[in-house]
């Protein structure tokens, strides 16, 4: 199910993209994190390590002189080295598709509404119980070419909180700096040249996922059982952007993970961490 349905989002891009109409953002993300104390229940304590990795790829598309449309895919995996007998998965991870649009209202006002339907495991393999349809909405409001705002609202009926509302801004307050204070990624940026940027920030890091049928029967705790569990991630760091052509760019990162929570809400069980992690990250993009 989950690959006729990769397959087809894919055929549709690719279509798309023959036709000569279209633009394409392509994003893939690397990161590690050393060890951070986290709480195991039952006053025990242990080292969490991590490796994610995510791979973006949307397709635009004018309709005549109409919305934009958006077709693509995405796919997000963490992997954890875990303590001896942890009750914590190994691997959570999505495949989703992207649908959206973006539209513009009156002058000032740009709409984007993107739902990604598809499957968030909390295990290596995914199954029909694990799809969902998170969405976002957000709408830009450009005061000028230097101040944009920002509105929107995030929405996942898994999640322990079912809707996140979320304000920001994007000003350019300084012919080299760049105020970029937009959820989930906020930061502070500064242009050394037209080639690299350097920055610093947060970013905020969350999603849901469904772990196996016999998960907690494996753990000694049977009600966690196809649990949902909310991953959070709150990361501080500075980086590096660096454009090295007009459709190719690439970021590294470094920083600490301040936090990290592992919530099986509806389960009432939480394990989150004691303390912070170091990490590193790569990103590149392609725009064209």
């Amino acid at each position: 199910m989950k690959r006729l349905a990769l397959l087809a989002t894919l055929t549709i891009c690719a279509s798309l993209a023959s036709a000569g109409e279209i633009s394409n953002q392509f994003d893939a993300e690397f990161s590690l994190t050393s060890g951070s104390r986290t709480r195991l229940g039952h006053d025990r304590q242990g080292d969490v390590a991590a490796m994610s990795a995510l791979v973006r790829d949307v397709v635009s598309a004018r309709l005549g002189q109409g919305p934009i449309l958006r077709l693509g895919f995405d796919w997000e995996r963490f992997s954890f080295a875990l303590p001896n007998r942890a009750p914590l998965p190994g691997t959570l991870q999505s495949l989703s598709a992207v649908v959206g649009l973006d539209l513009q209202l009156f002058d000032s006002w740009l709409v984007r509404i993107e739902a990604q339907p598809g499957f968030y495991s909390g295990s290596a393999d995914f199954a029909a119980r694990d799809f969902n349809v998170p969405f976002v909405i957000g709408g830009t409001y450009i005061a000028s070419a230097d101040l944009q705002w920002i509105v929107g609202l995030s929405a996942d009926v898994n999640r322990a909180l079912p809707v996140l509302p979320a304000v920001g801004v994007r000003w350019k307050f300084a012919d080299r700096w760049v105020l970029d204070a937009i959820l989930p990624r906020p930061r502070l940026e500064y242009e050394v040249s037209k080639e690299l940027t350097i920055f610093g920030g947060a970013d905020l890091r969350g999603s849901t996922f469904r772990v196996s049928h016999d998960f907690g029967t494996a753990h000694g705790d049977p009600h966690l059982n196809r649990a949902l569990v909310d991953l959070t991630e709150i990361r501080a760091g500075i980086g590096a952007s660096w454009k090295i052509s007009s459709w190719f760019q690439a970021d590294v990162e470094a920083g600490v993970v301040a936090y990290r929570d592992f919530d099986f809400h509806r389960a009432a069980t939480n394990y989150e961490s004691k303390g912070a992690a170091a990490y590193g990250q790569l990103v590149i993009g392609a725009k064209f």
